[in-house]
């Protein structure tokens, strides 16, 4: 079985506790290609009003998104990946929509935090449904920064409320409910640079600072099964302009559009 292949049993973890991570790894030429081009497209937006390594909306767009940033079309070659589409494809369906990309930058010493959060509690998908894919391009650590998972948090699948922090030490300012948070219960999915995990729209997960002299890097792909549906008329409501769902580009990645309603204009 190839390591591109989850196995029955990862499968079921996946549908369990929200999340996993795969086997595989990344070949070393490619993940020395996304280094390279991390590099690139962070030098492009160093004068790039609002843009930071910590946090960069839609690397793969050639047309810039709402937050600004001069993509490169590299990014938008490795969602296509057919590694990652193969193990995306076993708990998401043979329909995979892609909807958005973000880079983490987390520099040595200054990486901001990313507070305990859904992603469910933004994203204008009817039904709600996102697999978010996350591609280490740096090894991810405790202490430099890592993703954190409450296993099983997605089950009820339902958003839980949140509340609005905005600290300048933080990547995001959407903060769950203190009382949905089980710091005893949380995860740490620290990886090597070339793995990748996996995770349900639903799951309650975060990361700390990176107070270390090592980055912590890492690519992020959102993609929707093509039985949900993209509402860009309600993109709009988003309490940071940041994050203007109402003109995301869509891409077809396998598969088609079931529900027959989602726009492949906007945004292109």
């Amino acid at each position: 079985m190839s390591a591109a292949t989850l196995s029955n049993q990862q499968i079921k973890a996946y549908h369990r506790d929200g999340f996993i991570m795969p086997d595989y790894q990344m070949p070393d030429d490619l993940l020395n290609q996304m280094r390279e081009a991390y590099g690139r497209i962070v030098a492009e937006n160093s004068d790039t009003p609002g843009v930071s390594p910590n946090f960069m909306l839609g690397p793969h767009l050639q047309k810039t998104g709402a937050q600004g940033v001069k993509g490169d079309p590299f990014w938008m070659d490795l969602a296509r990946n057919d590694d990652i589409l193969d193990m995306v494809s076993q708990v998401a369906g043979e329909d995979l929509i892609l909807w958005g990309t973000t880079l983490f930058g987390k520099p040595p010493l200054v990486g901001k935090a990313t507070p305990w959060h859904q992603d469910a509690d933004y994203y204008p998908i009817e039904p709600m449904a996102t697999i978010t894919v996350w591609i280490a391009i740096d090894d991810a650590t405790a202490e430099n920064g890592c993703m954190r998972y409450q296993p099983g948090s997605h089950q009820d699948r339902r958003g839980y409320p949140h509340h609005w922090n905005e600290r300048d030490d933080l990547t995001l300012f959407q903060e769950i409910d203190d009382e949905w948070v089980d710091e005893d219960k949380a995860v740490d999915v620290i990886r090597k640079a070339g793995q990748i995990s996996i995770h349900d729209v639903f799951i309650v997960h975060g990361s700390g600072a990176n107070t270390t002299p090592d980055r912590r890097a890492g690519f992020v792909l959102r993609i929707m099964p093509g039985t949900s549906f993209f509402n860009h008329s309600k993109g709009a409501d988003s309490d940071n302009p940041t994050h203007d769902y109402s003109k995301r580009a869509l891409f077809q990645l396998r598969g088609g559009d079931k529900t027959g309603r989602n726009d492949f204009a906007v945004g292109h």
